[in-house]
């Protein structure tokens, strides 16, 4: 969350002479100035309060729980469940477990189509995948289901249906001669660039060349952000959860000899867009599916970060890099997977199955002792061999 500085400014005399004068004589008499209003104070009542501590304090979590063979487990209870807050017990403010309960909004689905960061040969396997998924089951979808695109021109989607077969059709056009994106602009002009989210090239030793290529890496890293920034923010207000299945195998992460040494005044600016992203993506209920073709999780840059657990995400702005933006980072934290196989069909249908069963708590985290202070989140299923999936963290507020 971007840091906002209160400048206040208080000036003793402005538009008078402030020397000292005596009184006013008897024969002039002093202007009359009317006293200040006295501030009216509304308080608030018990059930008020409560609600503005919940606003501000309330973590809501879905929880996916599964066995062995990755099945989705039923009938499990409150009491089935530990959450841990920075590795302390917390106590379930709410339960409910959803097993295609209508009574609440439906979750929707949205498959996005990642050509930004794709190659020709994936988009056009891509696209077949997609038109499989929404003919199968004769074209009947289980939830209102959207198509989307992001490409160098920006994101475009379609409007929700649970008709696969007409959304087919629309698709068709929607994806019509998608292409990989390709740098734009003059050499010059690329080398002078000046990235949105403070990382930039260096020409130290380096080529024109790898200099070109360090500004597409990066223009693509934020048209990519940028994206999914956008999409949450305008889910936060719409009811229900949103299932985003993202297609494609990631943006850049900004590493290698193009890019200059992180300093201080960049990690910050990692790390403010982190948090907001974060708590976009939370209070939005968005659940990121990553899913690919098998190199998913074989991407040479992605090898580093594996170092660091994907659940994981900055503690501090000093630990903030671009790295902590990875698809798959950014996945894992919010509660989704992150498949690989042969048959994206397949791995969108089970994205869509897995809303099926799910739980719904909540807990009331305690003010914290800054802003922005990092919260680490596990909730264990009490039951041997139950695997969850559900948000790994959250940034807390006084």
């Amino acid at each position: 969350m971007a840091r906002i500085l209160w400048l206040v400014a208080l000036f003793s005399c402005v538009g008078v002479t402030c020397a000292a004068q005596g009184p006013p004589s008897s024969q002039t008499e002093s202007p009359q100035i009317p006293a200040p209003a006295r501030p009216t104070l509304i308080p608030r009542s018990h059930e008020e309060r409560e609600a503005r501590y919940r606003d501000l304090h309330r973590i809501i979590l879905n929880v996916l729980a599964v066995d062995e063979f990755d099945r989705p487990v039923t009938g499990l209870s409150a009491q089935d469940f530990t959450l841990l807050d920075n590795g302390q017990p917390q106590t379930l403010a709410t339960f409910r477990a959803v097993n295609g309960d209508q009574r609440i909004a439906p979750p929707r689905i949205m498959l996005v189509l990642d050509a930004l960061n794709s190659n020709s040969r994936s988009i056009g396997f891509e696209i077949k995948e997609i038109g499989k998924y929404l003919e199968s089951n004769r074209g009947r979808l289980t939830y209102p289901t959207s198509i989307a695109s992001l490409t160098a021109s920006g994101f475009n989607s379609s409007r929700p249906s649970i008709d696969g077969s007409a959304l087919s059709r629309e698709s068709k056009t929607l994806l019509k001669d998608i292409h990989p994106y390709e740098c734009k602009g003059s050499s010059d002009q690329l080398a002078n660039s000046q990235p949105l989210w403070g990382h930039g090239n260096t020409n130290y030793g380096l080529t024109l060349e790898k200099i070109n290529d360090g500004n597409c890496l990066n223009d693509r890293f934020t048209l990519s952000l940028t994206a999914l920034s956008n999409l949450a923010a305008a889910q936060v207000n719409v009811p229900g959860r949103v299932i985003v299945i993202w297609i494609g195998p990631g943006w850049p992460l900004l590493t290698g000899p193009e890019f200059h040494t992180d300093t201080a005044e960049i990690r910050l600016n990692f790390f403010d867009h982190f948090v907001l992203l974060s708590r976009t993506l939370r209070e939005a209920q968005v659940t990121l599916d990553a899913v690919s073709s098998p190199d998913l999780l074989r991407k040479p840059e992605l090898q580093s970060v594996q170092l660091k657990s994907f659940a994981e995400g900055p503690h501090t702005e000093e630990e903030a890099r671009a790295s902590d933006f990875a698809l798959q980072a950014i996945a894992t934290q919010s509660g989704g997977r992150i498949t690989e196989s042969n048959s994206i069909a397949d791995q969108i249908a089970r994205s869509v199955a897995d809303v099926q069963t799910y739980y719904a708590l909540s807990f009331d985290s305690l003010p914290s002792s800054k802003p922005d202070e990092y919260h680490s989140l596990q909730v264990k299923a009490n039951k041997p061999g139950v695997r969850v999936f559900t948000n790994t963290l959250y940034y807390g507020e006084p």
